[in-house]
């Protein structure tokens, strides 16, 4: 991965702190940063740290993220899930300050709504990249015994791929029906890391022992 591969996704990073900064003016002192399960802010901090915060993390673990790339997949893997994991963290920056800034305006979404479908989204994806990758230590399923077997990474993480899609299209789902039953999405995350962690774990220490 080129150093100037790392310029598009950091300025798209950027982009939630300029649109506060246009918009500083209108925005209220305190900014929410936190809802919870009912979709109702729960927690503030004042404006410019909230401009400011958030999207600094998301660009500084962006940095980082691109540095493990770089060190840990190398040829390994597959080079979509590497520009995937490059675009992810600005885009969820974008996303989630521009949930703040509407909720701080009056316009009150639906959070759980957007979020799950996010989540699902983001797994879809993954869902359909993670069975191409290799043998690596930065994506995939990365068990001791996927690592040091290809043949039970390859199977692994077919099997993790359809789990991801799975989990994706609940997520989506439990999303909708939050609208109606917001405490549905406590269940369905619990169900959702079952589901993608559990059963190819264990999938993968019945092939090691075969």
């Amino acid at each position: 991965m080129k150093i100037k591969e790392m310029t598009w996704p950091i300025l798209l990073g950027l982009l939630p702190i300029v649109i506060g900064l246009v918009i500083y003016r209108q925005l209220p002192d305190q900014l929410p940063i936190h809802w919870g399960l009912n979709g109702q802010a729960n927690a503030y901090m004042g404006k410019l740290l909230a401009i400011l915060l958030m999207p600094g993390v998301m660009l500084a673990l962006n940095v980082v993220l691109h540095i493990a790339l770089v060190l840990n997949l190398g040829k390994s893997s597959n080079p979509k899930i590497t520009k995937l994991l490059m675009w992810l963290l600005p885009i969820m920056a974008i996303v989630i300050q521009s949930l703040s800034f509407s909720e701080a305006l009056g316009y009150h979404l639906s959070i759980s709504l957007f979020v799950m479908c996010i989540i699902g989204i983001l797994f879809m994806v993954l869902g359909n990249y993670t069975p191409k990758t290799t043998v690596n230590r930065a994506v995939g399923f990365r068990f001791p015994s996927t690592l040091n077997n290809p043949d039970n990474w390859q199977k692994t993480n077919r099997l993790g791929g359809i789990m991801l899609v799975m989990s994706g299209l609940l997520s989506i789902v439990g999303g909708v029906i939050s609208l109606w039953y917001p405490m549905i999405i406590f269940p369905v995350l619990i169900f959702m890391m079952v589901t993608v962690v559990l059963i190819p774990l264990i999938y993968s220490m019945r092939l090691a022992r075969k």
